[in-house]
């Protein structure tokens, strides 16, 4: 039986994947209003405004280990989990289907596992080297709607490529912050994170703000997206560190199984996107490569 640590850690892990897993397609509606780059610059400010209140709130002590030495590590983290992740994801939910989003997400533990190979020093077998190269195949298929020789450059969709560089980067935040964690609390690394990262969001918002058409401010769907995915999101994040400080990096990923699923269901149900034969095959070549890749990872 888990230690009763692990059983919260397993269970907010479900609700973190279940809600992730609704973003696909929530903001695939949300862009219909808000383009991407504006609504990820909105909703990382009240995020960022959001956390700040809590770190407030848990007193002087929270804030302490807020040094100039511990910035460095905090930009890391706020360059990989908001400015590439979270940005990144919204681009390229605005240029491809949510439904091709959510099978790709599902690729994560395996780019996390990868990372934890190359920067954390676990060791991975042959049949864990094999989940990783079946993940990749699964992901080809996804992208290349199982074409993989005779589809044009044309038929691409950029919004997939970007979708990667997205969980590159999410791959990134969450090997590199097991070890800042070491030495700081999930909500002073989350709350530092994202609001160095919103730092670099805003600017770019309004550099790119020619490119896409104007936001619709009146709308109220984009605006209770943006503060479902702001409020819940941040939260969702410091729950995140703490279940991967119980857990490890590589055991955690493997509850994002859940997040294609979640995701698919909600992309067919809501916005009616068509689910073919092969993203079915695509998935379920990701996930059989992720129950690979992750089975028996260590800490």
């Amino acid at each position: 039986m888990p230690r009763p640590s692990q059983t919260r850690a397993y269970a907010a892990l479900i609700l973190i994947v279940t809600l992730w897993g609704s973003y696909p397609a929530a903001t695939k509606l949300a862009l219909q209003d808000f383009p991407p780059f504006f609504l990820g610059a909105v909703r990382c400010t009240i995020a960022s405004g959001f956390l700040l209140l809590l770190l407030a709130r848990a007193g002087a002590d929270a804030a302490r280990a807020l040094t100039p030495a511990a910035l460095g590590s905090f930009l890391v983290l706020g360059i990989s989990g908001i400015a590439v992740s979270t940005q990144l994801s919204y681009v390229a939910i605005y240029y491809t289907t949510a439904a091709n989003t959510a099978i790709l997400q599902a690729a994560t533990p395996v780019m996390v596992a990868l990372g934890a190979r190359f920067y954390l020093g676990e060791r991975l077998r042959r049949a864990q080297w094999a989940g990783v190269a079946l993940s990749a195949l699964g992901v080809l298929v996804v992208i290349t709607n199982g074409r993989l020789a005779a589809l044009t450059p044309q038929e691409l969709r950029a919004g997939d490529f970007i979708n990667l560089v997205a969980l590159a980067g999410w791959a990134a935040y969450t090997v590199y912050g097991t070890r800042v964690l070491a030495t700081h609390s999930p909500m002073l690394a989350t709350t530092a994170a994202y609001v160095l990262g919103t730092l670099l969001l805003i600017p770019t918002a309004i550099l790119t703000a020619p490119l896409f058409p104007a936001p619709r401010l009146g709308s109220g769907l984009a605006w209770g997206f943006v503060l479902y995915q702001a409020l819940a999101g941040a939260v969702a994040h410091i729950w995140w560190y703490r279940s991967v400080d119980v857990i490890g990096p590589s055991r955690s990923a493997i509850f994002m199984n859940l997040q294609p699923v979640v995701g698919l269901a909600l992309a067919r149900g809501i916005l009616a996107e068509r689910i073919g034969l092969w993203q079915v095959v695509g998935t379920a070549l990701v996930l059989g490569g992720v129950a690979l890749t992750t089975r028996g990872s260590g800490r």
